[in-house]
């Protein structure tokens, strides 16, 4: 029993030794037990040096981070502005499905939501929001650790509004999500790729249904999800559709009313969407 532990603490020096010169992964980060320097929330934000997708320069010039702009990304706000009052969310609870880093979470309590639930399945985007919620203070945020479609599944409360952003191609079951958030709420907001022949790498076609609603997957499989950058779905494979079959499947859900409010069909890796959708007032 000795020498085992001997042999253990041995590899644990040696790893230590090693570790400084080895990128910053997950599993890497745990040979740094102490921070010696001066408190500071610079000292979390450096935790995940080189795995940031958000330029964190633009809220604190001493945060290094990424290079993506999302602390002044105009989706929250036209979410406000397509399904709240007056441009805002004032008193709105918003059940918002993979925050990533948080940074949209944020806009949304300025907009005055108030209660925003996040929930994100990446461990490393879950921890990052964890340390920008302290770093920028917010106060009516919660951010939870696991699935959101067990989540919705499971009997969700109902919110004010759904903020699903970057998310519904990632999904293997994308109808599922629909019908989910559906239940869930009166409004959502979508931003999403969709699938269209020429403009989209090759995917595989698989017929689906689900509640009598008929459809097609275009099917293909994650290669690259052990990379520290990955940021998609936490299942094997992701599904996406046609333009108009994701507005369909919506309608037939029940937030029929539509309101497109960006396209963009020569996005980098493929068309994008921006909608609001809404349950049309029963008279």
């Amino acid at each position: 029993m000795i020498a085992r532990m001997k042999s253990f603490f041995r590899k644990i020096v040696s790893h230590s030794r090693t570790a400084p010169a080895e990128p910053r992964t997950i599993a890497s980060l745990f040979w740094t037990k102490f921070e010696q320097r001066a408190p500071a929330h610079s000292n979390a934000i450096d935790i995940f040096s080189g795995h940031w997708a958000t330029d964190l320069s633009k809220l604190d010039a001493e945060w290094h981070g990424g290079t993506v702009d999302l602390a002044n990304d105009s989706r929250p706000a036209l979410a406000a502005r397509t399904l709240g009052t007056a441009d805002r969310v004032d008193g709105m609870t918003i059940l918002e499905l993979g925050p990533l880093e948080g940074l949209h979470t944020r806009r949304f309590e300025q907009l005055g939501a108030a209660r925003i639930l996040a929930i994100e399945s990446n461990v490393e985007a879950y921890l990052k929001c964890l340390i920008l919620k302290e770093a920028l203070g917010m106060k009516r945020a919660e951010f939870l650790l696991g699935d959101f479609n067990l989540y919705l599944q499971d009997g969700a409360p109902r919110f004010d509004m759904v903020f699903a952003c970057g998310v519904l191609y990632h999904m293997e079951d994308p109808l599922a999500l629909i019908r989910n958030i559906a239940r869930a709420t009166d409004r959502c907001f979508v931003w999403t790729h969709y699938f269209e022949e020429g403009r989209t790498a090759p995917r595989v076609s698989v017929p689906t249904a689900l509640d009598g609603l008929n459809g097609t997957y275009y099917r293909a499989q994650y290669q690259d999800r052990a990379v520290p950058g990955f940021w998609g779905g936490n299942k094997p494979s992701a599904s996406w559709m046609q333009r108009d079959d994701i507005l369909a499947a919506f309608r037939y859900f029940g937030l029929d009313q539509i309101e497109v409010v960006g396209e963009d069909p020569k996005a980098l890796h493929g068309p994008t969407i921006t909608f609001a959708a809404r349950r049309a007032k029963k008279s």
